[in-house]
């Protein structure tokens, strides 16, 4: 464990770079807003703030981008709608596939929330559960199961949500964050936008299914990019098991034990030899499909983000990631 996330430590001082970092002026990495054709909507951005991430150049100067989807000449046999294999290390994009496109983010949302919480929250704030499962009577949500009184930090609720993907966490933490969903809601879209993320509107913390909350998969992999930046989510992001520890409402001591929900953590799925998972989220609604977003490191050390939406199946979501792995090689 000590190694892997010395590893990640060292995904986040590859992203931000170091003191005699040189700003990249290739137009693989910089979009041109006026220039900005793609598949996804993007009216309803004012041009304002097109203009404001165009000229805030430096947002890009640690992304892949291309402007249309790339091949390399693979002809990947993929289920999914969606998928994207990007290398870091070289600031390369290796392969897309409607990267573009408008998708429900499902789970993969709480990339964004970590991202956001991280920002405006205080990480040792004790906050009150205010209701049982946080209000979500959703059926088949996953749930942490907290109960009216449970007090937990906001960096416990951001371990549950990450390692468990707990929506009830989700609710938690927006509600110790900003005091109500709506107004962290705003902030995350505020996040988005801020990193470039101009396809995402969320309207919920937690990506249960609302046809108003969207994204696309290039987006998620901004924000995840962005997500590594900071020491942090570099932790939190890699947890294969957690032990949550806390008091209810009397005081009593309660413990929660989860697993990761990515199933390479789990050892329930392999990824190809001499690729190392170092850390994701997986999302998973009717309506989104399967989706997993991952950080690997390849025998050469090189990092790679993979992404995969809206598979039909575990079983397709994992091999058609993996052959995203496997191309990383």
């Amino acid at each position: 464990m000590k190694k892997l996330v010395i590893c990640l430590i060292f995904i986040c001082v590859l992203l931000t770079g170091c003191e005699s970092k040189q700003l990249i002026t290739s137009s693989l990495f910089i979009p041109d807003f006026n220039d900005y054709d793609i598949s996804y909507e993007v009216s309803d951005i004012a041009a304002a703030d097109k203009e404001n991430i165009a000229n805030n150049m430096f947002l890009y100067e640690d992304i892949c981008f291309e402007e249309e989807d790339i091949s390399n000449g693979l002809e990947l046999n993929l289920v999914a709608e969606a998928a994207g294999c990007y290398n870091i290390t070289d600031r390369e994009v290796i392969y897309t596939k409607n990267v573009y496109a408008r998708m429900y983010p499902a789970s993969t949302t709480k990339l964004l929330t970590c991202l956001t919480a991280t920002k405006y929250g205080d990480l040792d704030k004790v906050y009150e559960i205010s209701e049982d499962n946080c209000g979500i009577t959703i059926k088949g949500a996953q749930l942490c199961g907290f109960m009216k009184g449970d007090r937990l930090s906001l960096r416990q609720l951001l371990y549950c949500l990450m390692i468990h993907s707990g929506n009830d966490a989700a609710v938690a933490i927006a509600n110790c964050v900003s005091g109500d969903v709506k107004s962290f809601v705003e902030l995350m879209n505020k996040e988005a936008k801020a990193i470039g993320a101009i396809g995402t509107h969320m309207t919920n913390p937690h990506g249960l299914h609302d046809p108003n909350h969207y994204s696309t998969p290039y987006d998620i992999y901004l924000i995840l990019n962005e997500c590594f930046k900071h020491e942090f989510l570099v932790e939190l992001i890699s947890q294969r098991h957690y032990v949550c520890e806390f008091k209810d409402i009397n005081g009593n001591p309660k413990t929660l034990e989860m697993e990761a929900t990515n199933l390479y953590f789990s050892g329930k799925k392999t990824p190809p030899e001499n690729i190392t998972v170092l850390g994701g989220k997986t999302g998973v609604t009717s309506a989104a499909g399967y989706c997993l977003i991952i950080a690997s490191r390849n025998e050469e050390g090189k990092i790679f983000i993979t992404e995969v939406f809206k598979s039909d199946s575990y079983d397709h979501l994992y091999s058609d990631m993996n052959e995203l792995l496997y191309i990383s090689k």
